[in-house]
């Protein structure tokens, strides 16, 4: 399979556990009532972030599926090219 395709997959769950982390941390925190409305716009803008690295993993994983898929193609032609007289 394609290295960038694993470096990219690596990468994606690389920032899914620092987001899983942030989460865990920080997003419970009590704010003053002043700052409700920032806090709550920076959670908001947090899963925002979450659910476009979500995407991404799905959209990585099917394009992986894809790349195994053309391997497997490529490896069946190169039987049958090598089995040709």
């Amino acid at each position: 399979m394609n290295r960038n395709l694993n470096e990219a997959i690596l990468s994606t769950e690389k920032v899914k556990a620092i987001l899983y982390s942030v989460e865990n941390s920080y997003l419970d925190i009590e704010v003053e009532p002043q700052e409700r409305e920032r806090a709550d716009m920076a959670v908001a803008m947090f899963y925002v972030l979450k659910d476009a690295v979500d995407r991404l993993s799905v959209d990585l994983a099917k394009l992986e599926g894809d790349c195994r898929v053309v391997d497997a193609i490529c490896a069946a032609n190169d039987v049958r090219r090598q089995m040709a007289p």
